[in-house]
């Protein structure tokens, strides 16, 4: 196996505000990969998530008891694991990893494929069964398959800042929908949180140059005092949002995964976790069929069918969010704020949520399918 890698080798994890929101499978697989006893220290449990509207009474309150788990997920630094994730990298393949090196082309032939790669000036080709495709929304190996993608711009981008809370809520997120676009409060222990807010792209670049208090003040406003005065700290920022899936994610000897398959909307942080659970599928459908060729396309066809109902699922949910809740219709407005007080006090409707967001009933479906 090689790994290959344009960013230079790993450092010790600094600089990167984000909190990236790990579900229940993930942790699992993490586990399975022995990362999470890594990880573990540095992340904090989310017990609870409450979801609300604003302008109206409509609001909705997980806890992890409903779904019969000990945590709806955990708070992870992204800095951390990126930086562990590489590490272990490392520590598997050795010199089998290739960093400051660039994917060039690929040429599939029957029984191998061919791999060309760059390094500043230099040029490497290497052969393989199969080219698996993990470099995000700009995929270059979707692209020199020929794959086409449909997409949606959401005009907006999200702002991402370390802030302080006056009064924190312990173990709970916060999910605030406006009809400009959502706003999560992240808990990273103790009184500290990740924010991530979406605006308009004019606007959200405009917060950028706030100074830190303008910037807390503006949270503030669009957040409302559950958590009182809430104290910017670190540097902001900004990722612009879009929609984007592959019309397909198998082509002759490669297979997309993650964002190079599917980028969403960040409301419902399932991004990370979507692609962890191809990366656990399609792990176990190698295993599955380790005596066969690796980039036979019945295989790859096999993984693509297995993946299709999570990622139809999860992409269309965070879409339906994104988009539902921005609308200025009463009628939808209504539909929503009615929605969320019935799912409120309807326990089964919360466990059976708490359950699909917690992406062990999508991992094992898809596992079972390629195993069948």
């Amino acid at each position: 196996m090689l790994l290959v890698d344009s960013a230079a080798p790993p450092q010790l994890p600094a600089g990167d505000a984000r909190a990236l929101v790990l579900s229940t499978a993930s942790v699992d697989i993490l586990t399975q990969l022995e990362l999470w006893p890594r990880l573990a220290p540095h992340a904090t449990p989310i017990r609870h998530i409450r979801v609300s509207d604003r302008g109206g009474c409509g609001a909705l309150t997980l806890s992890a008891a409903d779904g019969g788990l000990e945590n709806l997920g955990w708070a992870c630094p992204a800095d951390v694991l990126l930086y562990e994730l590489r590490a272990a990298a490392i520590a598997s393949l050795g010199e089998n990893v290739c960093w400051s090196t660039a994917y060039a082309s690929h040429q599939a032939r029957a029984d191998h494929v061919e791999i060309h790669l760059q390094r500043g000036v230099e040029t490497r080709s290497v052969r393989a069964a199969l080219v698996i495709g993990a470099d995000g929304n700009r995929s270059s190996l979707r692209n020199a398959c020929g794959i086409k993608t449909d997409g949606y711009d959401y005009g907006q981008h999200a702002l991402v800042a370390a802030v302080v809370a006056e009064r924190p809520v312990e173990h709970t997120a916060f999910e605030h929908f406006t009809r400009e676009g959502p706003l999560a409060l992240i808990p990273c222990g103790g009184a500290h949180y990740v924010s991530v807010q979406c605006l308009h792209e004019s606007r959200a670049l405009a917060a950028l140059t706030l100074d830190d208090e303008s910037y807390g003040a503006l949270l503030e406003r669009r957040f409302g005092t559950r958590l009182g005065h809430l104290t910017v700290t670190g540097a902001r920022r900004a990722h612009a949002l879009v929609r984007q899936r592959a019309r397909r994610i198998v082509a002759p000897r490669a297979v997309l995964i993650g964002n190079a398959a599917n980028t969403m909307h960040p409301n419902a942080a399932q991004g990370l976790n979507l692609g962890l659970r191809d990366v656990a599928t399609l792990a176990a459908c190698l295993a599955a069929r380790a005596d066969r060729d690796a980039g036979e396309m019945t295989l790859l066809d096999r993984y693509a069918a297995a993946r299709a109902p999570d990622h139809r699922r999860t992409v269309g949910f965070t879409d339906l969010l994104a988009q539902g809740f921005r609308s200025r219709l009463w009628p939808l407005t209504l539909t929503r704020r009615l929605v969320m007080t019935l799912s409120d006090l309807s326990p089964a409707t919360k466990q059976r949520f708490i359950q699909e967001a917690s992406g062990l009933v999508a991992l094992a479906r898809s596992t079972a399918a390629v195993g069948s």
